[in-house]
């Protein structure tokens, strides 16, 4: 028996590609570093947000997160507010599961990132696209306020 089309199987060896590159880039965009002693895990409902320093406090960690796509909490947003928010929400997040009940925040940032996309039309041209995507990335201290 012989195959006649074997175009199915790059077109399989791609989607599979494209999905695996998809899972990989979903990963979630928070990281942190603890610099002092976690507390018991809050609501992060509870984390107050400071631009300054409180007088009595301890600093527990430093956190980074980002406005990016992530399956853990998938939604997309468009303006430059709903990514601060979603940066704002994971830094949030990340604060209240070390204990922290109050985050100082250090910089918040606009970068650019590049899609570049790869299209396959039915006469078998490949063609490409650029798009560029603005995300918002926001730093803080973690602190537990006394």
């Amino acid at each position: 028996m012989e195959l006649k089309n074997i175009n199915i199987f790059k077109k399989i060896d791609f989607k599979f590609l494209c999905f695996s590159l998809f899972i990989l880039k979903s990963c979630y965009p928070v990281s942190h570093i603890i610099i002092g002693e976690t507390q018991t895990p809050i609501d992060y409902d509870s984390v107050k947000v400071y631009y300054d320093y409180p007088d009595a406090y301890e600093k527990i960690a430093v956190i980074e997160a980002s406005s990016d796509l992530a399956f853990k909490d998938l939604s997309i947003e468009f303006t430059h507010q709903q990514k601060t928010n979603k940066a704002l929400d994971r830094l949030k997040k990340e604060a209240a599961s070390l204990g922290a009940n109050g985050i100082v925040l250090q910089n918040i940032s606009t970068s650019i990132k590049q899609h570049l996309n790869f299209n396959e039309s039915n006469a078998g041209k490949i063609s490409t696209s650029i798009r560029h995507e603005k995300q918002k990335e926001l730093n803080a201290v973690a602190i537990f306020v006394k």
